[in-house]
């Protein structure tokens, strides 16, 4: 690598031409880069509730669906009310014919079957439809309406003040457009006497993928500004801002260039990608040209004059032979802590861990081509800080209080930290997980306001699906009906379960009509056939679709939940994993869960669960790294041990806090054992190249922290306050993320200096002693 920049030196005008050359090959991947944010993306590969609920949707011929929501104006009428009541039709009737809308219809409260009482006649027709005839008036409809459970539970509400439309999307459509045109057509009416919104899972999806689309846009032009006025005031020349910049560019033009030729698309999860590279891959750069400056700085005044320019150049080179291992090191031992991701079974963070690896890979390459090219192009007043120092960098600058404190009482500092850790510790088995998808947004913005409403007064906006399998027939004997009424009773005591939706009061409908007694299970099996027959014949205007498979040998049950998150969604798997031996027992069925929910939670654990194993692999690699490089098991552990205790102690202050652990919190960590241990190593390569002048231990950390240590502090700042952006995201996962990995960069920094002296003496202790036998 050293070659590779003494090269760049000689002929900046080459390389550069070469990496403009290359760099507009590769960006040309941009256009082919695409952005995927539907939660699809996100789920586990080979997971089982990922495979089931995949195939009972192509089973049940499921498509999506979106929920629009209406509900009264605070002093307005009610929507069981004559105006709410035709306010409702015109609705169901626009939307119904809305362009993108599946043929199987819009339901509501207006297409709520009546159930017939008996065969003769027999009249299947909604109550909406009886009541605008004028065969009932609207407080008997809303009566009889309101004696089936469905309807307070799907379609309107106990007091009437809210109302769901359930919106099919079809097949000649995606949701997105069909989303967007339906707020289209709601910001006509937003003048309307009834409020309008959109909820739902799939609205939140969607809204959640724009809504980071939106984020990116935004957080990237901050985080320019912020990196480059905290560029200007660590190194104080233009060439110090720009150099950096440079280089991210370069990385960022090669990295999402590369996504793109590969076909790799940018997710949920990958969008945090520019974010992290424009931060980490500048750290070398803030290393060169501090030391760099020194050089410059401390340079003895030459016997005759000489060009600054080469002046430049032969500051540079010896910058570069002073840190090229470290920078080495540091850039493969962050890049390590990426690639620990590729073990995950999620495609977006296997991705997100080789593409951000690579980019540093890339940035560490930038930085023995780019950089030291464009040093040697530059105007040397570029680089050079004015006014120069007088007395050299190492003997003049004074050390910061903490500095100087872990320069003097090493053995004091070190314990006060490890002593920190231990009071911190039993926060480690606190820790819990916990997630909840509606809490990635604003609590004030519409869909949340009206997720909670939609929650608060129905069933609940997430499914969990309990999908039964049996021979053709089955679901029409005495059997089956019992199995459906046990599960419709488990169902309510069930935790967090607002309601069931099955085939059950389709059945007891029809048993009623033909003039038979319930319960269901109780019927002679040729009842019950007859019983189904009629549900058969009436399978479209009851949307049994979704519940029946046409062949009948597939049945579901849809568990509505309500203010679903991880903690609930668990608690109710756990339930129903008890309960599904008994349900099973005896029986000719197979069983199993499915649906939004259980996807949820494979989601959420999968990305906990890889994450917690990436730690663990991030730091066998990066203390394989150091090892090799270092070739010393003390020297590796001293390096390792300030990162790690820092993870520790941010782990340990999430539990005493009561923090869970989700999907941004338990990516930090792996993160910061790549990033964080730049500080050790930095420290431990100054330490060392100090030892080797001839200082004895004392005085080598208190040179270390001169020379080196500006750089360190420094670099945490910018570290720190470039990925602190990600705190200003919209999106609560980012943002959590970002201040999370912020805070654990400056507690790593702060390790770093607490422990590496004490740890490095007794490092350096043996070699010491071998030294002297050697004599």
């Amino acid at each position: 690598m050293l070659r590779l920049a003494r090269a760049a030196l000689a002929r900046p005008l080459l390389v550069l031409a070469s990496l403009a050359v290359a760099t507009a090959a590769v960006a040309c991947g941009l256009f082919r880069l695409e952005l995927r944010t539907d939660g699809a993306a996100l789920y586990p590969r080979g997971d089982p509730a990922v495979e089931r609920t995949r195939a009972d949707r192509r089973t049940f011929l499921e498509v999506d669906q979106i929920v629009v929501l209406a509900t009264s104006r605070p002093g307005g009428p009610r929507l069981d009310s004559p105006a709410g009541c035709r306010f409702l039709l015109r609705l169901q009737h626009a939307l119904a014919r809305f362009p993108g809308v599946e043929l199987a219809g819009v339901r509501s409260a207006v297409t709520l079957i009546d159930p017939p009482a008996t065969l003769r006649p027999l009249r299947i027709e909604t109550f909406f439809e009886e009541w605008t005839r004028g065969e009932a008036n609207l407080a008997d409809v809303l009566a009889r309406m309101r004696r089936l459970p469905i309807t307070g539970g799907l379609f309107l509400a106990a007091d009437g003040t809210a109302a769901a439309f359930y919106v099919p999307v079809g097949y000649r459509t995606t949701r997105t457009a069909l989303l967007a045109d339906l707020r289209r057509f709601l910001a006509t009416r937003a003048a309307a006497p009834f409020l309008l919104r959109l909820t739902g899972p799939v609205a939140a999806e969607v809204d959640l993928g724009e809504e980071v689309v939106r984020d990116l846009a935004r957080l990237v032009p901050v985080m320019v500004a912020v990196v480059a006025l905290l560029l200007a005031l660590t190194l104080r020349t233009p060439g110090g801002v720009l150099i950096p910049l440079a280089q991210v560019v370069a990385t960022l033009l090669w990295t999402l260039g590369l996504m793109g030729w590969a076909g790799v698309p940018i997710t949920l999860v990958t969008t945090v990608l520019p974010v992290l590279l424009m931060a980490m891959a500048m750290t070398d750069e803030i290393y060169l040209l501090e030391r760099l400056q020194d050089h410059l700085a401390g340079a003895p005044a030459p016997p005759a004059p000489v060009p600054a320019r080469a002046r430049v150049r032969l500051a540079a080179e010896r910058a570069f032979a002073d840190l090229v291992a470290p920078l080495v090191l540091i850039s493969l031992a962050t890049a390590a802590g990426f690639f620990s991701f590729l073990g995950a079974s999620m495609a977006p963070l296997r991705h997100l861990g080789l593409f951000t690896g690579i980019g540093l890979l890339l940035a560490m390459l930038f930085t023995f081509t780019l950089a030291p090219a464009l040093m040697a192009a530059l105007p040397s007043s570029w680089l050079e800080r004015r006014p120069p120092r007088l007395a050299g960098p190492s003997v003049a600058r004074p050390l910061r209080p903490f500095e100087r404190l872990t320069a003097r009482r090493p053995r004091a500092v070190a314990l006060a930290a490890v002593g920190l850790l231990a009071v911190a510790a039993p926060g480690l088995l606190r820790l819990r997980v916990e997630d909840s998808w509606i809490d990635n947004f604003d609590p004030r913005s519409p869909l949340v306001t009206a997720a909670r409403r939609f929650d608060d007064v129905f069933w609940g906006s997430y499914r969990f699906d309990v999908v039964c399998a049996a021979g053709p027939g089955y679901f029409w004997t005495p059997g089956a009906a019992a199995m459906l009424e046990e599960l419709q009773r488990w169902a309510g005591r069930a935790p967090h379960v607002g309601g069931m939706v099955s085939v059950l009061p389709a059945l007891e409908a029809g048993a009623r009509a033909l003039g038979l007694p319930r319960p269901l299970s109780a019927l002679p099996r040729e009842d019950m056939r007859r019983v189904g027959m009629l549900v058969e014949i009436l399978r479209l205007r009851l949307y049994l679709r979704d519940l029946l498979t046409i062949d009948g040998d597939r049945l579901r049950a849809r568990l509505l939940v309500r203010h679903a998150d991880y903690g609930k969604a668990r608690q109710l798997a756990a339930a129903f994993a008890a309960e599904l031996p008994r349900l099973a027992r005896g029986r000719p069925l197979a069983v199993h869960a499915s649906g939004e929910v259980p996807l949820a939670l494979a989601v959420v654990a999968a990305i906990v669960g890889n994450q917690l194993r990436s730690i663990g692999w991030t730091a066998v690699l990066i203390a394989a790294i150091l090892l090799a490089a270092l070739r010393s098991p003390r020297w590796a552990a001293a390096v390792m041990a300030p990162v790690g205790a820092a993870t520790l102690l941010l782990f340990a202050g999430l539990g005493c806090a009561g923090v869970p652990l989700g999907i941004a919190t338990s990516m930090f960590a792996a993160l910061n054992l790549g990033a964080g241990v730049d500080f050790a190593v930095q420290y431990a390569y100054a330490y060392r190249r100090e030892r080797r002048q001839g200082l004895v231990h004392a005085e080598a950390v208190a040179a270390t922290l001169r020379t080196a240590g500006r750089g360190l502090r420094w670099n945490a700042l910018v570290l720190a306050l470039g990925i602190a952006v990600l705190g200003l995201s919209a999106i609560k996962p980012n943002r959590s993320l970002g201040l999370l990995l912020a805070l654990a960069i400056l507690v790593s920094y702060a390790a770093t200096l607490a422990l590496l002296p004490e740890l490095l003496r007794r490092a350096a202790a043996p070699a010491k002693k071998t030294a002297a036998r050697a004599r």
